[in-house]
């Protein structure tokens, strides 16, 4: 027995482009943050500052996104021995 789904309005189903943007920086701002927490290093912070900072521009950083990226980037940034960073 084969079964399929009808819609009503046989519309796909697409997202604001708003939401869209939004999904987007949070999937790369939480990649990012992500990196940082593991590595702490300089090059890791300037990354996630660089995205928050187009996140922000774009109105798609919360203020509850940047309450988590100010937390993670109020901890100094660990030097690594023998690191080039």
């Amino acid at each position: 027995m084969r079964m399929t789904q009808r819609s009503s309005t046989h519309q796909p189903i697409t997202l604001h482009p708003p939401l869209v943007r939004r999904i987007r920086a949070t999937a790369l701002l939480g990649e990012a943050l992500i990196r940082y927490q593991v590595s702490h290093t300089l090059g890791d912070r300037i990354h996630l500052l660089a995205l928050a900072s187009m996140a922000n521009t774009l109105g798609a950083l919360t203020q509850q996104d940047a309450d988590v990226i100010n937390t993670a980037l109020a901890k100094p940034v660990q030097q690594h021995p023998g690191k080039g960073e």
